[in-house]
């Protein structure tokens, strides 16, 4: 009893350190990337910068989910082949702790780890994307003057409708901007339907009237129209509003990705991309033990191989296997009329990677047993 319990132990303690600095590596890489995006919309007044991080801690359980599979994957390929390439899977072996002992040592992490896929794919993911939806929707409501950056342009709009807004100083205590210019165009058709609006003032500030933003500038000019043709217009003015935000609107439902699973449960047969997020949900789950179990004997290797001789195919055959669940999601999300064919659930993929499993334990054998016989 003594024995596969120091086992247990010694192959959970490497696996866990393994895993969990996995983890942080490819978090990092992840987060960077995702982070400098955020990063550049901000500079770009899309999005405030006190929002950044509040977006980035509602997306970490999105980024866990994805990674904790991999990481797990690539712990077990990195931990099995060491003691491969130390020989002490040879010493377990001659021991009577043969790979169904390795197995049921696993047990344990890969339960901890479906559990946590588990919850963050049912549950926790799906409120972050609801939070996130519902910070870059007050994030479009927010007025101009908390989201221009001093010395930048800010351009907002629409296809038929642009507005871009600079402001060269900034006093957020006195909420005033100084030197602003204010360029705003209607686009409706060809010719005169075109509007170009553009204003110069010595100073703005924000008011507030009737629920609906505006920008109140003073001692500057208004220029409408085209240079160069006969109805261009010169103003001047004392003070003028600028309106640069609209009423409160209602809330939207949340998108798909931030529904809960028992409303993708509800309505997965009348909606396909219910269907395709809720499969897609369940499909993380079932990754976790199906590569748990192809680690074991894909990490088997020769000493004279190294302990990287099977490491990147193996990963390239998790790619492949999650990738072929990705273009299954996004063929089911396209899919429009009737009900979805065999070939668009992801359960068949998860049967060939089990098949695929099951190959890697007892192929061999079987194909000794046809050639012998």
């Amino acid at each position: 009893m003594g024995r596969p319990l120091i086992l247990h132990r010694y192959i959970n303690r490497q696996l866990f350190m393994t895993t969990v600095m996995v983890t942080f590596i490819l978090v990092m890489v992840l987060v960077s990337g995702r982070f400098i995006k955020y990063l550049a919309e901000a500079a770009a007044g899309e999005i405030a910068a006190d929002a950044l991080f509040m977006v980035m801690a509602f997306r970490m359980p999105e980024f866990l989910q994805m990674i904790v599979p991999l990481s797990l994957y690539i712990g077990l390929l990195l931990v099995l082949g060491r003691m491969h390439m130390d020989n002490e899977m040879v010493v377990l072996q001659a021991g009577g702790q043969g790979h169904g002992r390795i197995v049921r040592s696993l047990v344990v992490p890969v339960l901890v780890a479906t559990t946590v896929v588990g919850m963050f794919s049912l549950y926790v993911t799906p409120r972050g994307d609801a939070e996130v939806t519902r910070i870059f929707e007050e994030q479009k409501d927010r007025s101009v003057l908390e989201l221009l950056t001093p010395g930048r342009f800010h351009v907002k709009g629409s296809r038929n409708a642009q507005r871009a807004t600079y402001a060269e100083h900034l006093n957020r205590e006195k909420g005033v901007l100084e030197n602003v210019f204010v360029a705003d165009a209607r686009f409706e058709g060809q010719g005169d339907a075109n509007r170009l609006l553009t204003v110069w003032a010595k100073s703005g500030k924000l008011v507030l009237e009737d629920g609906i933003s505006y920008l109140l500038l003073t001692d500057g000019f208004q220029y409408q129209g085209k240079p160069g043709q006969l109805n261009y217009r010169e103003i001047g003015f004392d003070e003028a509003r600028v309106r640069i935000g609209g009423e409160k609107s209602d809330s939207r439902p949340p998108e798909v990705r931030g529904r809960s699973t028992q409303e993708l449960v509800s309505v997965r047969n009348e909606n396909q991309e219910a269907m395709a997020e809720l499969q897609w949900r369940i499909s993380l789950i079932l990754t976790v033990p199906i590569m748990a179990l192809a680690a074991i004997p894909l990490a088997r290797v020769n000493p004279r191989q190294g302990r990287f001789y099977r490491l990147i195919p193996a990963v390239l055959g998790y790619m492949l296997y999650v990738g072929m669940l990705l273009v299954c999601r996004s063929a089911i999300e396209d899919h429009r009329g009737g009900p979805l064919p065999w070939y668009l659930h992801m359960a068949w993929i998860h049967l060939v990677a089990a098949i695929t499993v099951f190959l890697l334990y007892f192929g061999g054998r079987i194909f000794r047993r046809r050639a012998a016989a």
